[in-house]
Formats: structure tokens, sequence, C-alpha cells
């Protein structure tokens, strides 16, 4: 976009306004510099505050996220093609992240745990934080308890890990009490 008229380029001439852009952009070069360097530094900024935001909604929605994270299972199934848009996983993730979306980057985490692409059982993530289940990973465990390959004890057990899971939010998918 030039804001010099064909009338201007007539009754200056070239070399004058030449001179003239030259001069105003050596006066503004170090304004300009400054901005961009100021643009640079709040990028860097709210890049990092996003971080930090999609670490504290993934620490409180899945709190062994990190683990899942590094899991080669998790980056596979992140390569596959998402169901709809047949676009590679990892690739609307990453748009996710750039963006700050806590909400749609926890939803990949769930989105894997519920597709049932993780190992069944308590200990498929070991890690210090506590172990997040899936529904059909607690449905699986029914269906084996009622094909009586889960004892009473075992099943306390699990019974009582359940019952810790949906108190602590730990359990991907589930279904609330109030009924959303």
């Amino acid at each position: 976009m030039s804001y010099l008229t064909q009338d201007d380029r007539k009754i200056f001439g070239d070399e004058l306004l030449d001179v003239a852009q030259r001069s105003a952009l050596h006066v503004m070069a170090p304004e300009l510099a400054r901005l961009e360097d100021e643009n640079a530094q709040m990028r860097a900024r709210l890049m990092r505050a996003d971080k930090r935001s999609i670490d504290q909604a993934l620490d409180q929605a899945i709190p062994n996220w990190r683990v899942i994270n590094n899991d080669p299972r998790f980056h596979q199934w992140l390569r596959e093609g998402d169901t709809y848009s047949r676009v590679p996983r990892q690739r609307l993730l990453n748009e996710a992240a750039e963006r700050g979306d806590a909400n749609r980057v926890v939803a990949f985490f769930h989105g894997f745990l519920s597709e049932g692409t993780a190992p069944l059982g308590p200990t498929r993530y070991p890690s210090s934080a506590a172990t997040i289940y899936t529904r059909a990973e607690i449905t699986k465990m029914a269906a084996l308890r009622r094909q009586g390959k889960i004892d009473d004890q075992a099943w306390a057990r699990w019974e009582h890990e359940m019952v810790a899971a949906g108190r602590e939010g730990r359990i991907a998918g589930a279904l609330s009490l109030d009924g959303r």
C-alpha cells in the first residue's frame, strides 16, 4: 500500500521522495525495533502463561498426565488421524496448545484414555500421582467379575479403589451425580 500518489511523484520527483522515505525510516527505525522487541517479549510471556494454564488444567483433570505424555502408545495415538477430520491428532493438539486452549488439550488426554488405548488395570501408568480409570476399563473389570475371573478379595480392593477414584475425580468420562 502506497501513501504516495502519482501527483506526489510528478510534483516532488522520485529522488526527493526516496530521500524523505529513507529519512523517515532512519528516525522511526529505533522505535520500530523497540516495539518489535516489546511485542516479542509479550508473546513469550503469553506463551508461558498459556503453558502454565494448560499444565494446571491437566494437573487437575488428569493427575498423571506427564506419565501418559511420555507413553509411546500415546504418541502413536496422536500420529493417527482424527476420527472426523482425518487430520493427525498431534497437529490438532499442537494447535490447541498454541491457542492456549486448555480444555481442548485436556480433551485429547481424555480421548486417549476413553478409547481404551491405554492398557487395562490399576497399574497401567505407575506414578506418584493417582491412577485415572476409564469407563471402558471399569466395564471390563465388571465383566471379568461376572465371569468369575476376579475373586472376592480382589473385587473388594477394586470396589474400594473405584469409590476413591470417583470421589477424587479420577474416572475419565465419568457421569456426575447431578446428571451432567
